[in-house]
């Protein structure tokens, strides 16, 4: 009996022996940890690993479908991801499973601020250049510098949030003097500036320009800088369609021109502002008729802030050859003259603008004697 019992425990101790002695000669393998990435309409994260151990460093890329968002955090679990100077994030994978999460934010503009502010009177939503048209006009966001006496340097840094809308190619910033304004009597010191978009290389769509300045001559303090952020709304050529108001035009014509009732004129009223790409048209022609009295008037539509200018002719056309034009308007005790040289002399090329809607303007308007009979 005491001979069974000795051989199955020298059975059990080799068995042990053989198991323990295998167990020796393998690696175990390091653990890994799972990555959950985030789906949403708004971006899509990609990263460089699907798993990985504790202690190895997994790149995330994210790329936001939604221009109107910023990211404003990234996490794995709870630990803060870092931003990488190409745009990617990073983290240390730690030892359990992680999950990603996205902070965005909705871009806020940014309109003013004490070293840079947008003008008043910028348009937003711009038309992208047209097919055959031949317009080489920029589309022009203005912007003005605080009062830095010996700012003659100006460092920018203009970012679209859609490269598909608006490249940052299709930016051009060009700085203002005082000197450009004021000719040989101003300074070299910038007062304003220029954001010029070239609508060759512009589409259809909505994008945010950051725009940063900063005064080059004396950048220490924040008040020497400043970031501006502006939504612009691109739309196809002669779809964008500016306001108007319905104003009334009055000619009154000197008594001495001896006009009766029944003779017509041809009054064109031009938009001396017309922004390209619009559906607002950058002159309109009226045939008007010589009912009573020695007034012409007319009604038409209007744009707030823009200035106009008009000429008036006989008959019922405006001809290449100015025969019979009217030679001076007077307007607001001020008298424009045409310009001789070209034979418009029946142009008036003055401020004709009006403060709100439904105002009426009366313009007084000789013949000029030149082409008397």
């Amino acid at each position: 009996m005491k001979k069974i019992i000795t051989t199955l425990c020298l059975c059990a101790m080799f068995l042990v022996s053989g198991i323990t002695l295998a167990a020796c000669g393998e690696e175990s393998a390091p653990e890994t940890y799972t990555i959950s990435l985030p789906t949403s309409t708004d971006y899509t994260v990609e990263s460089d690993k699907e798993v990985a151990e504790a202690g190895q460093e997994v790149t995330l890329t994210i790329t936001l479908l939604n221009n109107e968002l910023v990211i404003e955090n990234v996490l794995a679990n709870t630990i803060t991801c870092e931003e990488n100077y190409n745009g990617t994030f990073s983290f240390t994978m730690p030892a359990e499973n992680v999950t990603v999460t996205v902070q965005t934010s909705q871009l806020q503009e940014v309109h003013s601020t004490e070293f840079v502010w947008l003008d008043e009177d910028n348009l937003y939503t711009i038309a992208e250049d047209g097919e055959e048209t031949f317009s080489w006009d920029t589309r022009d966001i203005n912007i003005t510098f605080a009062n830095r006496q010996a700012m003659t340097i100006i460092n920018e840094t203009i970012i679209s949030s859609n490269q598909d809308v608006i490249p940052d190619t299709a930016i051009n910033f060009v700085p203002i003097t005082d000197m450009n304004i004021n000719g040989s009597s101003g300074s070299n010191e910038i007062v304003k500036g220029v954001i010029e978009i070239n609508p060759f290389e512009i589409n259809a769509g909505i994008t945010y320009l950051t725009m940063e300045f900063v005064n080059g001559n004396n950048s220490w303090s924040d008040s020497n800088r400043g970031t501006l952020v502006v939504k612009i709304t691109v739309v196809p050529y002669g779809e964008l369609t500016l306001e108007t108001v319905r104003e009334e035009l009055v000619i009154d014509l000197f008594m001495e021109m001896q006009y009766q009732t029944g003779d017509t004129f041809c009054l064109r009223i031009g938009d001396s502002d017309h922004v390209d790409g619009t559906s607002n048209l950058s002159y309109v022609d009226y045939v008007l008729t010589m009912e009573s009295g020695r007034e012409l008037s007319v009604e038409f539509d209007y744009i707030l802030g823009h200035s106009y200018w008009i000429r008036l002719v006989e008959g019922d056309t405006q001809p290449d050859i100015p025969v019979g034009y009217v030679e001076e308007f007077v307007f607001e005790n001020s008298i424009e003259s045409g310009d001789e040289e070209s034979e418009y002399t029946g142009y008036y090329n003055g401020s004709l603008m009006y403060m709100e809607a439904n105002d009426r303007v009366t313009i007084d308007a000789e013949r000029n004697p030149a082409f008397e009979d």
